[in-house]
């Protein structure tokens, strides 16, 4: 890795702990999302693949309840995680261009699907088959891009769920997909001994922007916060189509 594209790492890391720490979310979005204006985008999901393990950990302990929320998602995170470890094998094979592309379409999925402040409510009988169908498309995208949030987003704000389950459910999910995309990557060779040890460097300004994330959550006015986050990142992704079509 050069000197300029770890200053980048560095920099999309801490960002992405900052907006994590304040909304729960986002950590695979703003690292792919920066990182792959400049380099391809097989590099940013390796490195990001030990840091989500351990923020995520760290947020469903400090959320506690994680038995709750394992009875209460295992459909989703059960069908996500088989899906994300087939999906991730063919991300070695596929074009350089087409995951930019599909990476730049989900990143403008995931920021539109964020914006929407109330999706139909799904019905407590239609629960599970909206995981399964959930947690299949969450599969599919995720092991290709290393970015679900759209589905889960969707599916938990159908779900009515209240803010600090919100927190718990996401860091719930990222971990039930980030454990198999980590396996694919090993399987297939893209997760490197390199990249494994900068992935673990990585921690550190992840940590360090989670921490001031959480610091920053009560003085923000977070709905606003979010909503810039939202519109600059549909921009990054909007650009990253623009750059694989051109």
């Amino acid at each position: 890795m050069t000197q300029e594209l770890l200053w980048l790492a560095l920099l999309a890391f801490l960002c992405a702990g900052v907006i994590k720490g304040i909304v729960g979310i986002g950590l695979p979005t703003v690292t792919i999302s920066i990182m792959s204006q400049a380099t391809d985008p097989r590099i940013p999901i390796a490195l990001l693949l030990i840091p989500a393990l351990i923020t995520n950990t760290w947020q469903i302990i400090r959320g506690g309840q994680i038995a709750r929320s394992f009875r209460m998602l295992w459909p989703f995170a059960a069908t996500m995680f088989v899906f994300i470890f087939i999906s991730a094998r063919y991300a070695a094979v596929a074009a350089t261009d087409t995951l930019i592309i599909g990476i730049g379409l989900v990143v403008v999925l995931w920021t539109l699907t964020s914006l929407i402040k109330a999706p139909p409510k799904v019905p407590d009988r239609l629960d599970r088959p909206v995981q399964i169908a959930s947690g299949i498309v969450a599969g599919i995208i995720g092991g290709l891009t290393a970015i679900w949030s759209p589905p889960m987003v969707m599916y938990l704000l159908s779900r009515r769920v209240e803010k600090d389950d919100f927190l718990r459910f996401t860091g719930f999910i990222i971990i039930a997909g980030t454990i198999p995309l980590t396996a694919g990557y090993l399987s297939t060779g893209l997760l490197t001994r390199e990249l494994a040890v900068y992935s673990v460097f990585m921690i550190v300004p992840t940590l360090a922007g989670y921490a001031l994330g959480e610091r920053l959550r009560g003085r923000l006015d977070r709905e606003q916060f979010q909503k810039v986050v939202l519109v600059v990142f549909c921009v990054m992704g909007l650009n990253l189509i623009r750059k694989a079509i051109v």
